[in-house]
């Protein structure tokens, strides 16, 4: 499989836990303009038992990103859902909410242990793990007919990378409504402006990383089977340009 998977800082066991805090506090915030929880919960509600108490395993969670918004929409959608947050650099402090707890051992989205059980989530963070590794958390997902949703924030297209010119002016923006608020973080953003140039370069090698919508179906080519199902596509979402890949694996 044909991809460019440059070096990214949030990746990096060295990189400062303030720093990849306010990375992932300013994606949370981010979240908050653009329909794409809604959109997100709608496609997770197509893998919930009807009339059951859900349970969601979220994988490389960050921050917490856009839980508590999704949370809010399948409530909406008649849903009673919990969720479990967890993280190879777990931070339980950035997310409060009554229906959300963190897992504050670190965990390999690679290797989840049987003992949590429930729908597997991830978002925005597919693209961080090279084919081997995403072929694997798929397989792990398929072998043991657990529910996974994937979602992607970028579109990986040229005009994806063109729109990342605008980052450092957004980061300027939206740090002081990040949560939770840190006045370090707006230290790091404006006195010494190194989150701009951090999310600016990390948002660049994203969009070079992402999985398309035919390299996820060379993914999942080898897993097939009667009581298992793939669904792939995009999302077509406002004020973001090209569709958004998805994948989504269901038991049947």
């Amino acid at each position: 499989m044909r991809r460019l998977h440059l070096f990214e800082f949030g990746d990096q066991r060295w990189f400062p836990q303030l720093l990849r805090g306010a990375e992932t506090a300013y994606l949370a915030a981010a979240y908050r303009l653009f329909p794409l929880p809604r959109q997100w919960a709608e496609r997770i509600a197509t893998v919930l038992p009807p009339g059951e108490r859900a349970e969601i395993i979220d994988l490389c969670a960050g921050s917490g990103g856009a839980m508590p918004l999704i949370l809010k929409e399948l409530e909406k959608c008649g849903y009673e859902a919990r969720a479990t947050l967890t993280d190879l650099y777990p931070n339980p402090t950035c997310t409060s909410h009554q229906r959300i707890s963190w897992r504050t051992e670190p965990l390999d989205a690679t290797r989840v242990p049987p003992e949590l059980a429930g729908v597997r989530t991830m978002f925005s963070a597919f693209h961080h793990f090279r084919p081997n590794a995403a072929r694997t958390i798929l397989q792990d997902a398929f072998d043991h007919r657990r529910p996974i949703c994937i979602f992607e924030g970028g579109s990986g297209t040229l005009i994806g990378i063109l729109t990342m010119v605008l980052v450092p002016v957004n980061v300027l923006a939206l740090m002081p409504f990040a949560r939770p608020f840190r006045w370090a973080y707006l230290i790091f953003t404006y006195l010494i402006p190194v989150v701009p140039l951090v999310v600016f370069w990390d948002g660049i090698v994203s969009m070079f990383r992402i999985y398309s919508e035919e390299q996820m179906r060379d993914l999942t080519d080898d897993m097939q089977a009667p009581d298992y199902a793939w669904e792939i596509g995009c999302i077509q979402t406002r004020g973001i340009p090209g569709g958004l890949p998805y994948l989504i694996g269901r038991p049947i």
